[in-house]
C-alpha cells in the first residue's frame, strides 16, 4: 500500500511541476509578444517623426509643395480640401495647408502629422512667408 501512495504522489508533484512550468512558460510568451509589439510601434513612431521632419523641410524649400507632395506619393484626400496623404506599412502620413492672405504677403502653414494604430504619433507644423511686392 506504502507503495502505491508513493507511486501517486510522485505523479500528483509531476503534474504540479507539469502546470507551474505551463503557467510560467505562457507569462513569458506574453511578455515577449508585448515587448516585441512595443518595438515594432517604437520603430514606426521613429521612423515617419524622421520622414516627416524632412517632408515638412522640403516643403518649406519648395517652390511648388502639391508638385513635390504629388512627385512623392502623396494623394489627395477624399473629402478634405487641402490635405494629401500618404500611406506606409506601419503609419499614414498627413499633410494639410492652410494659407492666409496678409497685406504685406502670404503665409503657409504645412502641417505634417502621422497616425498608427489608430494613435496619433506625431504633428509637425511648417511654416513660410512669402512677402508680396510692395510699391512705395
Amino acid at each position: 500500500m506504502k507503495q502505491r501512495s508513493r507511486a501517486n504522489a510522485l505523479l500528483i508533484e509531476l503534474v504540479l511541476v507539469i502546470f507551474f512550468f505551463m503557467l510560467g512558460s505562457t507569462v513569458l510568451v506574453r511578455l515577449f509578444a508585448d515587448a516585441r509589439h512595443k518595438t515594432i510601434q517604437a520603430r514606426a513612431t521613429n521612423e515617419s517623426i524622421a520622414v516627416g521632419q524632412n517632408i515638412a523641410e522640403e516643403l518649406y524649400a519648395a517652390g511648388d509643395p502639391e508638385g513635390w507632395l504629388a512627385a512623392n506619393g502623396f494623394t489627395a484626400a477624399e473629402g478634405a480640401e487641402n490635405t494629401w496623404t500618404l500611406a506606409e506599412k506601419e503609419y499614414t502620413l498627413y499633410v494639410t495647408e492652410t494659407i492666409e492672405e496678409k497685406k504685406g504677403g502670404t503665409l503657409r502653414t504645412f502641417t505634417v502629422s502621422s497616425i498608427g494604430e489608430g494613435k496619433q504619433l506625431f504633428t509637425l507644423p511648417s511654416t513660410r512667408y512669402l512677402p508680396k511686392e510692395v510699391s512705395p
